[in-house]
């Protein structure tokens, strides 16, 4: 039996020097006897923690789905490792989601049609081989089937396009502050650039004098799963719309931000009962800020409602979005017996379990204010381009991309269908190391031929041996108890002078090192 301990020389400034890849030549003489054997015996290497540093030269992601339009954002700066790697793919998603929107006082309506619904996310995608997948989804704007309501909300399908939600066997309490009856959705909205909507059809005080408190309706958002509507308290209104009577002429229109009623109050002529023209309220999330948005006579450019700094939000009432999950609630205040509702509709996360499908309940405005975005194989939401690039190749690298520059072209092979799709990812070409702690090596001859097969590859490979172990203590020290040898079928001598091996990880990709590193093997003659 011979013993053959092979020695790898760390070298930084080489990138072959950095991997677990031995390289040995022999100034003597080393035979292999015919029908010989080999065996791995031992490994001893430390281990690399992948880690990077991002800073202000590579820290800017830029992408597109319109060649006139490109987004980009910044990533965190600070050095990443296993660590604190999960929370960069967390920073990663919110960046994304953040820089997805249009200039909601100039862009809209145009660009309303390509960014409405849609919403990224960053994973490892560990059936792929742990690589990272950077995509989106968009989600359509439609009737949520996903409700919890109150016991006498009622509500009424008409023309199997629309809606509409009222109350039923209340009495009126004119007046009075309290919720009376609500809707509320168990699904929550796209958090790059989503929205709610309804459109108030009816809004009558029956002859019961002009009350500004405690009657209309609001449209908006919480930040919690409401089972029971009836417990819902303004206080739960994370985001909202109130439209109520004002007097004879008017209604109005108050922004509620954190359960607080904004002093602000905007008012408007009154509206004809159930006209298709009647107004549509909105509240959206676009760009990391959350909008209060009034749609007048049918048009598509937005009055926009501000919050007032009796709320809490600073100067021109902009309120920030902080990515959190937000449920579309629709409240009826206790004197709003002669209040109903038209098109209570939102655009849910395509990233959760079972939301509404796609392609039904469309709603029918009547007006020019289409139920946007349409569906992907028309012009309104063609991509002309799906592009993603990084500031540098090295940051590019980290991530496991082999280009700074990823996506499709206008000009390409990619087909239309692809260009219009609503669910698109670009996918990463390796695996991400920084996450990824490793329980499955294997040592790889690299010229000598042995009898040993892999699954994975479904062909002969050789491999000397498969190792169960872990490196999550930044080290590799492994010996065998029990070394099992493999057959060489050499039918005659072979003098070696050079032996190579490979320490790789389970799916034959490079295994990092950060210092000099030994491996040992055990040759014999078959049945020695």
């Amino acid at each position: 039996m011979r013993l053959i301990r092979l020695y790898k020389d760390y070298e930084a400034n080489i990138p072959l020097g950095r991997v677990a890849n031995f390289n040995n030549n022999f100034q003597s003489d080393l035979l292999l006897p015919p029908n010989s054997q080999i065996a791995l015996q031992s490994i001893a290497i430390d281990t690399v923690d992948p880690a990077f540093t991002i800073d202000a030269s590579n820290n800017e992601l830029k992408w597109n789905i319109d060649e006139d339009d490109d987004k980009s954002f910044l990533i965190n700066t600070g050095e990443y490792n296993s660590a604190n790697v999960a929370s960069l793919l967390t920073i990663l998603t919110e960046g994304f989601n953040a820089s997805t929107g249009f200039d909601m006082y100039t862009e809209a309506p145009a660009l309303l049609v390509m960014y409405l619904g849609m919403e990224w996310f960053v994973e490892i995608d560990v059936p792929k081989g742990s690589v990272i997948d950077i995509g989106y989804k968009i989600g359509e704007l439609y009737w949520p089937n996903n409700l919890n309501a109150s016991p006498n909300v009622e509500s009424e399908e008409i023309n199997e396009d629309r809606e509409t939600f009222e109350l039923g066997g209340a009495d009126a309490d004119y007046g009075s502050l309290s919720l009376e009856k609500a809707v509320a959705s168990i699904k929550y909205l796209s958090r790059g650039c989503g929205c709610v909507r309804s459109q108030g059809m009816l809004m009558d005080n029956n002859g019961q004098g002009f009350q500004q408190n405690g009657n209309g309706f609001i449209v908006g958002l919480t930040n919690k799963v409401i089972d029971d509507p009836t417990t819902l308290v303004l206080a739960d209104i994370k985001y909202g719309i109130w439209y109520s009577i004002f007097d004879a002429a008017s209604r109005r229109y108050r922004v509620i931000v954190n359960g607080v009623v904004s002093s602000n109050a905007d008012e408007f002529p009154i509206y004809t009962q159930a006209d298709p023209t009647n107004d549509i309220q909105e509240v959206m999330i676009n760009e990391d800020e959350i909008f209060f948005n009034i749609y007048q006579n049918g048009t598509e450019q937005p009055v926009v409602l501000n919050a007032d700094e009796g709320v809490g939000l600073g100067n021109g009432g902009v309120v920030p979005y902080n990515g959190e999950k937000l449920y579309p609630v629709l409240v009826f205040f206790s004197g709003s017996d002669f209040v109903s509702v038209d098109n209570f509709i939102c655009t849910e996360s395509q990233y959760q379990s079972k939301p509404t499908e796609p392609g039904d309940y469309y709603p029918n405005f009547g007006h020019a204010l289409q139920p946007v975005p349409k569906d992907a194989n028309t012009s309104l939401t063609e991509v002309s381009e799906n592009n993603l690039e990084f500031a540098t190749s090295g940051i590019a690298e980290f991530f496991g991309f082999d280009d700074r520059f990823n996506g499709i072209y206008e000009s390409g092979p990619t087909s239309i269908t692809e260009k219009t799709s609503r669910d698109f990812i670009f996918p990463a070409d390796k695996k991400f190391n920084p996450l990824y702690y490793a329980d499955s090596f294997l040592v790889e001859l690299r010229n000598i031929a042995l009898d040993s097969y892999d699954g994975l590859k479904e062909q002969r490979k050789n491999v000397l041996a498969y190792i169960s172990h872990s490196d999550a203590d930044g080290s590799f020290n492994y010996e065998v108890n029990t070394p099992v040898f493999v057959d060489l079928h050499n039918k005659k001598e072979i003098l070696l002078r050079n032996l190579e091996a490979n320490l790789l990880y389970g799916d034959y990709s490079e295994f990092a090192i950060q210092s000099d590193a030994s491996m040992t093997l055990l040759i014999k003659e078959k049945g020695e």
